[in-house]
């Protein structure tokens, strides 16, 4: 199919049940694109776009379509209409199509960027691109145009960035760098050539505005290596790299100018794979609790298993056995920010089923991560950043066996003891968390929790039987989402919800005890 490029985009219609085809787009005889798309010309589900503006004016060649087909792809000077009156506000989706992994999330210049796994072209996983967006508050984002493109070295899979403040890579001082596994043998172009899963570099001198891919930095070590993330280590004067291999199998690497890397250590960790993190987090102090560490390293994989140890920059020793962040499976694949000095923060994906607005999967509320002693030992705990909070107002109060109707507008709500009527003092701040069971038809959250006490928490059609009330919750409540931080963080519960729940009410039902929740709702 030949294709005059006289507008900004191509639209592709398309619809989840079609057949798959691929496409290879090209240009002045050269491979420009390629992607798998399930296209209709009949009776779309959605449309599609591709930016082609930067061959405007051209005619390029699109092999893969037949007579079915092509009436499913046109050109057109704006995008597709993405509004949908269900699309979660303050939990950030793509634009259009697939999101998985956080990637690259860095805070420079008053800006933190976030970047993800992206296929624009579909709702189901593939042809992996890196989106993007950027916020000043961490909780209102903006879409900017795709960061990086499939190419003759693979699709564009995880990776961190950092930004080299001493210019030790020659890139520019300041210069900010994204490492990236080019996943080669995952499209047929880079099949091709040969290519191989390999460690990548690209350069942004524009605030990461601009993602110019430079080199290879770290060639294939064994299969579908993948996933650098890259930090400095002050006290052994090194950058680290660590790195997924295969099956439980990780690498830890060492750089003086974030372009060579020597293997400093390879280990195994039962249970954990792919997206690894290491990360200094402190010690937050309880009172009349353990005061004997002010900070500890955690080793961390996708879907939230961890390890506690030391690292000394040469090598992560675990003195814990591997442990659970999550309370459900909804959460995976998680990234912590390069750039913030007092904090490390947190969002991880949410593998959510619904896909009628066009898009599917969500990234967390950024949570702020810390270590917490508990009777059996140090473990990770959660709390949302300041930033949400900063966007709240109250809008009302209600205690056991009172409703109360949302109004549309996503919501924070704490729940505590009501002084009033129990023999028990409030305690904790609104970051504290009681410990919490939630009981959702079809989740993966039931018998979480072991207090003797209980109240039901009625969300809709959803509902939480939370335990241990004398602590606080916290919930947030978005459109098609429900997240719940219990036991002080200790417990990170998140559930896909009906997308419009936040036109329903919440009850709180307790013949046992009195509380009463606070609703603060995000301006």
């Amino acid at each position: 199919m030949k294709l005059k490029l006289d507008k900004n985009f191509i639209w592709f219609a398309v619809s989840r049940n079609s057949e798959e085809r691929k496409l290879h787009f090209y240009a002045d005889n050269k491979k420009i694109a390629e992607l798998d798309i399930r296209l209709d010309a009949y009776d779309p589900d959605f449309f599609f776009p591709m930016d082609v503006s930067r061959f405007k004016g051209k005619m390029i060649d699109i092999t893969g379509v037949d007579g079915t087909s092509e009436g499913a792809i046109s050109c057109n000077d704006l995008k597709p209409e993405t509004s949908y009156s269900f699309r979660p506000e303050i939990h950030f989706t793509a634009e259009y199509g697939w999101i998985n992994d956080p990637n690259g999330l860095i805070y420079a210049d008053g800006v933190y960027h976030l970047y993800y796994q992206w296929n624009p072209y579909g709702t189901d996983w593939g042809n992996m691109h890196w989106g993007h967006a950027v916020s000043s508050d961490l909780i209102r984002w903006e879409h900017r145009p795709t960061a990086m493109e499939p190419d003759e070295y693979g699709t564009i899979y995880s990776g961190s960035a950092f930004r080299d403040s001493v210019n030790a890579s020659g890139f520019g001082k300041d210069a900010m760098l994204f490492y990236y596994t080019a996943s080669g043998g995952r499209n047929e172009w880079s099949l091709e050539r040969g290519n191989l899963h390999t460690q990548r570099i690209a350069v942004s001198n524009d605030g990461g505005e601009t993602l110019l891919k430079k080199e290879t930095i770290i060639p294939n070590i064994i299969g579908e290596n993948r996933d650098p993330k890259v930090f400095w280590h002050k006290k052994s004067g090194a950058y680290i790299m660590v790195l997924y291999l295969e099956e439980t199998e990780f690498m830890i690497l060492r750089s003086e100018d974030l372009l060579h890397w020597t293997e400093s250590q390879r280990f195994c960790a039962d249970k954990m794979w792919e997206c690894p993190n290491l990360m200094e987090l402190p010690v937050r102090k309880q009172s009349g609790g353990d005061d004997r560490y002010e900070s500890k390293w955690v080793f961390w994989s996708a879907d939230g298993y961890y390890m506690i140890g030391e690292f000394d920059g040469y090598r992560f020793t675990p003195e814990t056995e591997v442990l659970e962040a999550y309370d459900t499976k909804l959460p995976y694949a998680a990234q912590t920010y390069s750039g913030i000095e007092d904090r490390t923060v947190h969002i991880a994906w949410y593998r959510t089923e619904n896909d009628k607005g066009g898009f599917r999967g969500m990234m967390s509320i950024p949570t702020e991560l810390s270590l917490i002693e508990t009777e059996e030992g140090l473990r990770i705990a959660f709390k949302p950043v300041k930033e949400l909070w900063d966007r709240t107002r109250k809008l009302a109060a209600v205690r056991s066996g009172e409703n109360i109707s949302l109004t549309g507008r996503p919501v924070v709500a704490e729940i505590e003891y009501d002084a009033l009527n129990n023999k028990c003092d409030a305690v904790g701040t609104q970051y504290d968390a009681p410990d919490t069971e939630c009981d959702v038809p079809g989740s993966e959250c039931e018998g979480v929790g072991t207090g003797t006490k209980t109240l039901t928490l009625r969300i809709g059609d959803s509902v939480l039987n939370i335990k241990n009330p004398e602590k606080k919750a916290v919930l947030i409540i978005d459109h098609g989402i429900i997240e719940c931080l219990s036991e002080d963080g200790l417990r990170y519960t998140a559930i896909e919800s009906e997308d419009d729940i936040l036109r329903k009410s919440i009850r709180i039902d307790s013949e046992e005890i009195n509380v009463r929740m606070n609703i603060f709702e995000i301006i």
